[in-house]
Order: structure tokens, then sequence, then C-alpha cells
């Protein structure tokens, strides 16, 4: 096992325990009404679990990646297109933010075709536009893009 996964499994570790703190200072609710604290701590015991695994495991016995494969750039285009969509879903409106942040995400990050990038982006966008503002009236932001009466 690489010291990389040891560092990274002790700041998954650390990072889940502050999870859980700020989890548990939000309460936790009830078995029938979770609070605000339920979700964020059971993410942080997941995280935890998985970093004490990188931690713990034994050497896997693969051989390194090389240095020419990194994608530090594709990391790069995947924090900043999600931080822009952070930024932009309320001026621009939840259908169009998405679509355009889910095809930079297939196009550039994942390396996917034109065709193949904007046609699952089109339909994902789409699918969870309905489901989260038709079926589980979600309130998202409508942007320019006119919707339907109702939505």
């Amino acid at each position: 096992m690489s010291s990389t996964d040891r560092r990274v499994g002790l700041g998954a570790l650390l990072g889940g325990i502050l999870i859980a703190v700020a989890g548990w200072r939000l309460g936790l609710g009830t078995s029938q009404l979770p609070g605000p604290g339920f979700f964020p701590l059971l993410i942080a015991c997941t995280m935890s679990g998985l970093g004490i695994w990188l931690i713990l495991r034994p050497d896997s016995g693969g051989t390194p990646v090389p240095a020419e494969s990194s994608r530090w750039s594709a990391f790069a285009i995947a924090l900043i297109s999600i931080f822009t969509y952070v930024m932009v879903l309320t001026w621009i409106g939840y259908l169009a933010s998405t679509l355009a942040l889910l095809t930079v995400q297939l196009r550039w990050v994942e390396k996917r075709s034109w065709s193949t990038s904007l046609l699952t982006a089109g339909i994902a966008a789409t699918v969870s536009l309905i489901v989260f503002r038709v079926f589980l009236k979600v309130p998202l932001p409508a942007g320019f893009i006119p919707l339907p009466k109702g939505w």
C-alpha cells in the first residue's frame, strides 16, 4: 500500500469525524422524522469507514499509475464546473445550468463524444427536473427557459 493511500484514508477519517460532530450538533431527529444532522452523520460514518479501510487494507500489489496518465486537468475541470454551476444556478435556472454542467462533465472530464454528452445530459437534466419539480414539488429556479404551467 502506498503512503498516498494512507494519507487519503487519514484525511477521509478526520473529515468524517468533523462532519459527524457537525451532524450530531444539528440534531438527528427521530426514526419517523429525521433531523437536519441525520444525513450528514450517515455520510460521515460511510466516509470514516472508507477512510479506515484505506488505512488498514493490505497491499493490493498493483502497479503504480504512471505520471503521464494523471487526471489533474480533468479534476480541475470538474471542480471549476461544479463551482460555476452553484454560482449560476439561480440566475440561469435549474434546467439550463444542469444541462451545461452534465455536458461539461461528460465531454471534458469523462471524454465522451459530443452526441453522447448532449443526449445524456439532456435526458438526465429533464428527468431530474420532472422528478424534483413535478413529483416531489421541490421549488427549483426556473431561469430564462419558460416551463409549462404548474411546474
